[in-house]
């Protein structure tokens, strides 16, 4: 009977001391509320003194905010930590949002209040630090190396290239230099699949822990490494690539070679400006060599002399330059160029001739121009490709 009236006695006591400090409440549906004066605004368990009347229609499983009156140098809403040596997993906050409605978020994280604040609603880093000066506002902001097992989708990709951000720059236009195109000629395109990733089996630190969520979770995995597996990739041998320009293939933290492809394209771009300043200077040179220009229009029609196409074209081993020639012809010429306007080859004919063989191994691989020239006259030029 005693003990009957000490408890009843003790649960009045804190009944009262609980109510009047409104330090913890328990509501009649099993919510509680910690620090707070009004209903637990559709959360198991909520903390904080602030409203949250814009979410009536939302259930949460927990509500924490800080104080909006305290002056502190950080406020954390819920800060997790997971610090066990023995483990073979540490998570500081997990997210796992399981049902079958169109949405389902593990983490969601937001950015409000005023635009002139800066900040991210998701912000990830490598370094153990929260005071990280961000400039600007971002969805997500990451500072450190990050990893990507899957398809990226964007609607747009940048680099930073504003010039206020570099040092020691070099033109590769006023350096002078024209290997910028026979380094790309050299680089190794591969066609390829991954390799797999992910095993028949889970993990055996996986399987100790294994739920049906988890398991779930793994045969998603796994149905999403076997597409990615499955598909044929293009790339660039990376070790080909790191002997003409090392600073664009990176060693990752697995030990594995990637290629920087996004600095990869003002390469493709120099190449190309070398191949228009060789165009253009065999533009210039043209009337000194007696080479037409590239345009393949006869420069002396209504003569009865014609150059045909050769073919095959392209050819690897052997092709065949046919040409009809009038009967008054006294001296013609094929003459085959590079194209910076170099004689390579030159080949006598006459009017009895109506053509002549070129083999591959004379030339070597890539495109020249060939030309009819007649009693000093150029009467037409094409084009003949040599593959490998």
């Amino acid at each position: 009977m005693k003990n009957l009236k000490f408890y009843a006695i003790l649960s009045l006591f804190l009944t009262v001391t609980l109510t009047v400090s409104a330090q913890l409440i328990v509501y009649d549906d099993g919510s509680v509320s910690i620090k707070r004066d009004s209903s637990s605004m559709g959360a198991m368990l909520s903390i904080g003194k602030s409203s949250y009347n814009n979410y009536q229609d939302y259930m949460f499983g927990l509500i924490s905010q800080t104080d909006g009156t305290a002056i502190k140098p950080y406020n954390i809403g819920v800060r997790g930590k997971a610090q066990v040596v023995n483990r073979t997993v540490n998570i500081g906050v997990q997210g796992l949002a399981y049902g079958t409605s169109s949405r389902n978020y593990g983490v969601l994280g937001g950015l409000s209040g005023s635009t002139s604040a800066y900040g991210a609603g998701v912000f990830g880093t490598t370094v153990n630090h929260l005071g990280f000066n961000m400039t600007g506002r971002y969805a997500a902001y990451f500072d450190g190396a990050t990893y990507v097992n899957g398809t990226v989708t964007a609607t747009s990709m940048v680099s930073p290239a504003d010039m206020r951000l570099n040092e020691n720059v070099v033109s590769l236009n006023e350096r002078g230099e024209t290997n910028t195109l026979d380094n790309l000629l050299a680089m190794n395109v591969i066609e390829y699949n991954l390799k797999s990733k992910i095993g028949d089996e889970m993990p055996d630190g996986v399987k100790q822990e294994e739920t049906e969520e988890l398991r779930e979770a793994y045969e998603y995995l796994k149905k999403e490494d076997m597409e990615m597996s499955s598909r044929r990739h293009f790339g660039i041998d990376a070790e080909g690539l790191q002997e003409v320009y090392p600073d664009l293939v990176l060693e990752g933290q697995d030990g594995y070679l990637a290629v920087n492809y996004v600095e990869l394209v003002p390469v493709l771009i120099r190449a190309i400006q070398e191949l228009k300043e060789e165009l253009d200077a065999f533009k210039a040179n043209d009337a000194e060599r007696r080479v037409p220009s590239v345009t393949g229009v006869s420069a002396a029609k209504g003569t009865g002399n014609v150059l045909y196409q050769n073919t095959p074209n392209p050819f690897k081993e052997q092709t065949v330059i046919r040409f009809a020639l009038t009967d008054d012809v006294q001296d013609a010429s094929v003459s085959i160029f590079d194209l910076t306007g170099k004689t390579i080859k030159k080949m006598p004919i006459s009017s009895g001739m109506n053509s002549v063989s070129v083999g591959g191994y004379e030339l070597g691989e890539g495109m020249f121009l060939y030309s009819l020239i007649v009693n000093g006259q150029v009467i037409d030029t094409k084009r003949i490709v040599i593959s490998k």
